[in-house]
């Protein structure tokens, strides 16, 4: 059986997740909660993970929300392990800094993904890449969104107006994630 492991941000768990889990329970959903703001932590958020180690592997289906994907992308790296298909939403693979917003900063810092692990991750460890991102994302810059696409050699969908795509953004669902998985599938 095929599962589905949604890696949330910096923020916490996005509704979007919630809908998601609604909307594919032909698959077992797998949602670890990771500490959020101060308590987003590479190493905090990597013993978290290893419980769930074991239900990750070639069948597993990753969809990951702002800095989540950087953090499943040194994961997977680091384990060295492969997965069939992933999905980004509002993904990044650059440094980039958010006036005002110094806790976030430090966390970008720490979690930006280099080379070595971008190539590896497409090359190696996922079979189909997307990146889904907004026009109007307030966190991550919009050519960094574009780049990103690139950088992990993903088809790139841009949907406009759903913003960062986490709580702020007000967002409840996004189809394109579901007709993803089910065309796949």
């Amino acid at each position: 059986m095929k599962n589905i492991l949604l890696v949330h941000g910096f923020n916490g768990v996005p509704k979007v997740f919630y809908w998601l889990k609604e909307n594919l329970k032909e698959y077992e959903v797998i949602i670890p909660e990771f500490p959020p703001r101060e308590g987003v932590v590479y190493e905090n958020w990597y013993s978290i993970m290893e419980k769930y180690k074991s239900k990750i592997n070639k069948d597993t289906i990753v969809v990951a929300h702002s800095i989540g994907n950087e953090f499943i992308i040194k994961y997977l790296y680091e384990n060295n392990i492969n997965i069939d298909l992933y999905i980004g939403l509002a993904g990044f693979s650059k440094v980039f800094s958010c006036e005002g917003k110094d806790v976030l900063n430090r966390a970008l810092e720490k979690f930006v993904v280099n080379e070595k692990e971008i190539i590896k991750f497409r090359k190696d460890l996922t079979n189909t890449r997307y990146a889904i991102y907004s026009d109007n994302d307030h966190i991550v810059p919009f050519k960094v969104l574009e780049e990103y696409s690139k950088d992990i050699n993903a088809t790139g969908v841009l949907i406009p107006g759903i913003g960062h795509m986490g709580k702020k953004s007000g967002v409840e669902s996004i189809k394109e994630i579901l007709d993803i998985i089910k065309e796949k599938y």
